[in-house]
């Protein structure tokens, strides 16, 4: 099969870049795979820019002249806000070339992708009104609300690029209940989880592991790590590190500070290949998200290698912890995180049994049934295609 990945990835890296090179790499084993990769990372937030979101008759050529070249069966599509824009979904739609597109967000319905602004969960332009982008500050800056308000306003109604998606993939039960609360057919959803490589050595039940926790993730105010910070003074101020970096890191080691933190270490961004073993040391991982994730790639790195989980009841997170890989807490609950965390911190039995149930339940989500559920759904969009061609 021939398959062309689109994508745009983020200014700064974030889970979906990670899964869609994961991904690509892995279809490429028995597969003719092409990836079109835009960065964002050039990108200035700018009328310009946000023109090209809109529509860019340069990144239509670009993308026409790679269907002539590579001839696609399928075309899967990530994320392409705002450098790709609607120019893959307008060039397969004019060639009837089948699309399918992952939803890594909830921004199909919201700006800002999160359904979260002011510090607080929201669902304001759910209906269509994107105006309210503006109005609360969902960017850091007004230009920038206004330009995806706008974009997504057209791209929703009068382009109706939804309607040239044969299917949505989605990752997570969470998600496929979304899409069909908004109307999406139930036919043109495909849930798709995501998938982990399992880890060439783990290390379960440790109960002598360092008494560290830790948190792996963007620092942003809808990560809920302010929330994970105050947990940890009540805590009495156990040893904690926090990974990763964002628009709110010096904010968060500001707060550290003024709660007297000493023991959290904060080690920014850190290369790939040295996070699982930081994550096999560790006694628990923390994932406090105040938003609803789509599905917590995160947590499911941690849980395959034995170490146990705490998630906010947000989103698709107590997918991952039903079968007892660890603890739901409710967001927002500075008390019951920090008691969610203690017990697998403190309780060796209780750590060594969500340790194994994390590896447990990690183990199903495979590279092998990834690619055998993505192709199912490769199979299936293009028999419809070729149904449809021929009536």
């Amino acid at each position: 099969m021939r398959i062309l990945i689109a994508h745009s990835s983020h200014r700064v890296a974030g889970g979906d870049d990670t899964y869609v090179r994961a991904q690509v790499d892995l279809l490429a084993r028995e597969h003719d795979v092409e990836l079109l990769l835009d960065s964002n990372a050039d990108l200035a937030p700018s009328v310009t820019t946000a023109a090209r979101m809109l529509y860019s008759p340069q990144r239509r050529r670009e993308v026409d002249s790679i269907l002539d070249r590579f001839r696609p069966d399928i075309v899967h599509v990530h994320n392409v806000y705002p450098s790709l824009g609607p120019a893959v979904h307008l060039a397969t739609k004019r060639r009837r070339i089948p699309l399918v597109m992952t939803v890594h967000n909830l921004r199909m319905r919201c700006p800002n992708g999160l359904m979260f602004t002011e510090g607080a969960p929201c669902r304001r332009c759910e209906r269509g009104a994107y105006f309210n982008a503006a109005l609360h500050g969902c960017f850091p800056t007004k230009e920038q609300s206004l330009a995806y308000a706008s974009v997504l306003w057209v791209h929703r109604f009068p382009l109706a690029l939804d309607r040239s998606v044969d299917a949505f993939l989605v990752p997570s039960a969470f998600l496929h209940r979304r899409l069909r609360a908004w109307g999406f057919p139930e036919d043109r959803i495909r849930t798709v989880p995501h998938f982990v490589v399992p880890p060439s050595v783990i290390q379960p039940s440790r109960p002598a592991a360092d008494r560290y926790g830790i948190y792996v993730g963007r620092l942003s105010m809808e990560k809920g790590v302010d929330v994970l910070l105050r947990a940890l003074r009540r805590m009495g101020d156990p040893r904690f590190l926090v990974v990763g970096d964002g628009p709110g890191a010096a904010h968060l080691r500001s707060l550290a500070r003024d709660l007297d933190l000493s023991r959290t270490e904060f080690l920014g961004h850190r290369p790939r290949d040295e996070v699982p073993a930081l994550l096999s040391g560790a006694r628990v991982a923390a994932v406090p998200s105040l938003v609803e994730e789509a599905f917590g790639l995160s947590a499911l790195e941690a849980m395959a290698v034995g170490c146990p989980i705490v998630v906010s009841d947000r989103g698709a997170l107590p997918e991952l912890v039903r079968d007892g890989a660890g603890v739901v807490s409710a967001a927002g609950d500075v008390d019951r995180l920090a008691a969610s965390l203690a017990a697998l911190m403190h309780d060796d039995d209780a750590r060594r049994l969500a340790s194994d149930r994390a590896i447990r339940t990690a183990s199903t989500f495979t590279p092998e049934r990834h690619a055998a559920v993505l192709l199912a759904a490769y199979q299936d969009v293009l028999d419809r295609s070729r149904a449809g061609s021929s009536t």
